[in-house]
């Protein structure tokens, strides 16, 4: 499929739709004076801390990553954070997250693994990061007096969260006892090895990476806040963290564009009362800081792997 019908297909238009309406809604009341003004106020040490820290998190994927491949044909952890920063690049410039593919392909090539055992793995790593929002989501409505709309927004992408991951495994079940050998099937089949590659004695490092990956995201969001002086407390700062993290679950523009701001800018202005130019500050700077570290590092991994020529053409078929 060349890039002109990716970018023409109903996802991609729907979720550029949702991005335009996001962002005039985000941004309506915009103004770059007061903008400007807000960020003057910005510590920065504590901006650096937060982006040293999602660099960090990153290494952690890397590792996570590594235990859910099968011992005998596991990448290194260097190979596999590489790939976990393309993977955003790709997400961050690409239409319907092909990032996702695009990381799989590149370990793929460089590790002679099959494409769908790897996209395997990484949608089983989307799935640990599901249970990993769902137990958040859990932990704010028992200890966070939530709003009965934001109550609502928090159940349902909770519950949906902890639906989809039990089908998926369900449907996992179905597939593996198919007998054809049909090319799709077999395709599928491998995704699913891929799925089913964690072994039992890694289950526990698993949890825990998984568990230091979204305190790290915790961490950062506190760390943001504190660059602007907000005095917001830490389950203040969780909100923030689910609720815009239940917002990637929305169509959008690549690099979550629009829905991002939206979600934080909701938290800031009208659950926490401040006043829209500190929303619209937080939320373009809490977008940003993650969004230029993680396409730049990735963009320029990308361009030293030896397999990146084609690879984008490769996985847009």
């Amino acid at each position: 499929m060349k890039y002109s019908k990716i970018l023409a297909s109903p996802k991609s238009i729907i979720g550029l739709t949702i991005s335009i309406a996001a962002i005039y809604w985000a941004f309506r009341d915009f103004e770059f004076d007061e903008f400007t003004e807000s960020l003057s106020h910005v510590q920065p040490i504590y901006l650096l801390a937060a982006t040293v820290m999602l660099w960090i998190s990153v290494w952690f994927r890397g590792i996570r990553w590594k235990w859910l491949f099968k011992e005998e044909n596991s990448p290194t952890t260097s190979s596999l954070y590489k790939a976990e920063l393309i993977g955003y690049f790709g997400n961050n410039v690409l239409p319907l997250r092909l990032g996702e593919l695009l990381r799989s392909y590149l370990v793929g090539k460089e590790w002679n693994l099959s494409k769908g055992f790897v996209v395997g793995t990484v949608v089983l790593e989307r799935l640990l990061d599901t249970l990993s929002l769902a137990v958040l989501s859990l932990l704010l409505l028992l200890v966070f007096p939530l709003e009965e709309p934001v109550k609502t927004y928090v159940i349902t992408g909770g519950f949906l969260s902890i639906i989809g991951v039990f089908t998926a495994l369900l449907f996992i079940g179905k597939i593996r006892n198919l007998s054809s050998q049909h090319r799709l099937v077999t395709i599928i089949k491998n995704i699913f090895d891929g799925l089913l590659s964690i072994r039992k004695e890694v289950v526990l490092h698993v949890m825990l990476s998984s568990l230091i990956i979204w305190l790290i995201y915790w961490l950062d969001v506190y760390l943001i806040q504190l660059a602007f002086q907000l005095q917001l407390s830490w389950l203040q700062s969780l909100f923030i963290l689910v609720i815009s993290s239940l917002a990637l679950s929305i169509p959008s523009a690549p690099g979550m564009i629009g829905t991002f701001h939206a979600a934080v800018k909701y938290a800031i202005v009208d659950v926490f009362a401040y006043s829209p130019a500190v929303g619209n500050s937080f939320a373009i700077l809490m977008h940003a800081y993650g969004y230029i570290l993680l396409t730049g590092l990735g963009a320029y991994y990308f361009m030293k792997s030896q397999f990146h020529n084609h690879a984008i053409d490769e996985v847009m078929q």
